[in-house]
């Protein structure tokens, strides 16, 4: 590969502006250059030529990989699509970052793992959240043995709303409730976790809204192999908020005291760029204890891109490979199944 990287945006959409966050995202990273972006709405490519003057647009993925010249492209759409675009980038010889989450079930997630070693090429999940300010922090203190060795992580999200979100609410094209805060939860767990999976018991509840196909809310219990558990719950029938992170050690506690005060979904969905942690700490036997806020660090999501850059041009590691994608989908997976199965079950691949 030449010393710089050709990029293409699929996907523009309205929604979160998220294809123009990837742009952006591109633009800023030196030795990615932005050339071109697809997207099957005409208005949508017109508003991403305002935005970037320069690129090519089209309307039409078999268009853009006849006519464009470029190395990797950013998928910016539905879950339901990721994996049949995906297939489509690798058979076209282009490297692929996919937006999470990475696909529909684990089935999908291997035929992209697989597409993407036969063509030699990088597939790298956007889970860009492990750059999240509070995530950096609360890793830094449980690697730093802050609260000694951890055994329980409790991560919960949501509130109590008619859960009106366009496609997400759809389960044949988001995946179900899971999918939507859920990627980021389940992969902050994997990544701060040192462990295989040995279990996952889930629990899916359908009480509300039955004007969308989506569950109302859905959990997981994730038992790893060195005998943390994880706690993982979004909802959208929760009258009543808890922190977003509750995490447990043998030597004290981490509190998000900023982004679980409330049940209101966009305080607890969005990235937060400020705020403080609760530290706990406990001594001589539990006779003394001592709290103290601890600032979120700075949120870095423009690293994710210059690590991918790094990988493609240098041989550093992919930012979050397509397996470690897979696992967060296995996860949904083995919870759904429990769910109507009323055991534990195991994650495939693991």
């Amino acid at each position: 590969m030449s010393e710089r990287i050709r990029c293409a945006v699929i996907g523009y959409g309205p929604m979160h502006n998220f294809g123009w966050a990837h742009c952006a995202w591109i633009d800023h990273t030196p030795e990615l250059d932005l050339v071109a972006v697809c997207d099957l709405d005409p208005a949508r490519t017109e508003a991403a030529k305002e935005d970037w003057p320069s690129i090519e647009t089209y309307n039409s993925t078999a268009d853009m990989y006849e006519g464009a010249d470029i190395d990797l492209v950013s998928i910016v759409t539905p879950h339901f699509t990721h994996c049949p675009l995906a297939l489509e980038a690798f058979a076209a010889g282009k490297h692929v970052v996919v937006e999470k989450a990475m696909c529909l079930n684990v089935d999908e997630a291997t035929q992209m793992i697989e597409a993407a070693r036969a063509a030699n090429r990088t597939l790298a999940v956007h889970h860009n959240r492990r750059h999240d300010g509070n995530f950096r922090r609360i890793k830094q203190l449980v690697e730093d043995g802050a609260i000694g060795e951890v055994f329980q992580i409790d991560l919960t999200a949501g509130g109590y709303r008619d859960p009106e979100h366009g496609w997400y609410t759809d389960k044949e094209k988001s995946g179900g409730a899971f999918y939507f805060w859920g990627p980021h939860a389940v992969d902050w767990v994997l990544d701060l976790v040192p462990s295989r999976i040995a279990g996952v018991t889930g629990f899916f509840h359908k009480l509300v809204w039955d004007h969308v196909s989506i569950e109302d809310q859905t959990r997981a219990l994730i038992r790893f192999e060195n005998g943390v558990v994880a706690d993982v719950t979004w909802s959208h029938i929760a009258a009543a908020g808890r922190p977003t992170w509750r995490i447990l050690g043998t030597k004290g506690a981490i509190v998000d005291t900023a982004a679980g005060a409330t049940t209101g979904y966009e305080h607890q969905v969005s990235a937060p760029s400020g705020g403080s942690l609760k530290l706990i700490t406990v001594g001589d036997g539990g006779k003394r204890r001592e709290e103290r806020d601890v600032p979120y660090a700075e949120c870095d999501w423009y690293n994710y891109w210059q690590d991918l850059a790094d990988h493609l041009l240098r041989g550093g590691p992919a930012p979050v490979s397509g397996e470690a994608g897979r696992r967060v989908i296995g996860v949904f997976e083995a919870a759904e199944k429990s769910s109507k199965s009323g055991q534990t079950e195991q994650v495939p691949y693991e």
